[in-house]
């Protein structure tokens, strides 16, 4: 270590899990699998409509909606992978027949930025290690979250940016207590 310098962790981020699925009701008996291990959960988006794209369609079929899940307790950033890797094993559970019938996507809010964490390698995304990688979705400038020109478009919406926000301001109260670390 240069003397001098100062390696300080990160403060934790807010764990969340993207659960796309046909239906409100396997989505959240998903959730109920993803509390057991996470712990928890603090909030919940609404039922957010997929229509934006067709991606899924082929193999989890039509009308596809999400939930976002935002966990209670404040986890470190580099937990990530073994989100990631957990999800994963968790998406093949509920596979059946030809192919998933729910996409889960995990990530964490921080202060500064929204990380989702993926498995395809595209120029704007680090490698974390063990094949994942992040992917930089949404960052607070301004007062507030703000897409980028790779954001998807549900995360990019207004309604999920101020979810986003309000996670924040809890992030910031807890803080303040004490709590968050």
């Amino acid at each position: 270590m240069r003397p001098g310098l100062d390696y300080r962790e990160p403060e934790p981020g807010a764990l969340l899990v993207s659960v796309l699925a046909r239906n409100e009701e396997l989505a959240l008996a998903v959730s109920e699998r993803l509390e057991f291990e996470f712990g928890s959960l603090d909030l919940c988006s609404f039922w957010l409509s997929f229509a934006h794209s067709r991606y899924y369609e082929a193999e989890m079929g039509t009308s596809l909606g999400r939930y976002i899940f935002f966990f209670a307790e404040p986890r470190p950033q580099e937990l990530l992978v073994e989100a990631k890797h957990f999800t994963d094993q968790l998406e093949t559970e509920f596979t059946c027949g030809k192919g998933r019938r729910v996409n889960l996507d995990p990530g964490y809010l921080a202060l500064d930025h929204l990380i989702l964490a993926s498995t395809k390698a595209v120029p704007h995304r680090p490698y974390l290690g063990k094949g994942i990688y992040a992917d930089l979705t949404l960052v607070y400038e301004c007062g507030q979250y703000i897409p980028l020109r790779w954001s998807y478009p549900d995360y990019a919406s207004d309604y999920v940016r101020a979810l986003c926000g309000d996670v924040r301001n809890k992030i910031l109260r807890l803080r303040k207590q004490g709590v968050w670390r």
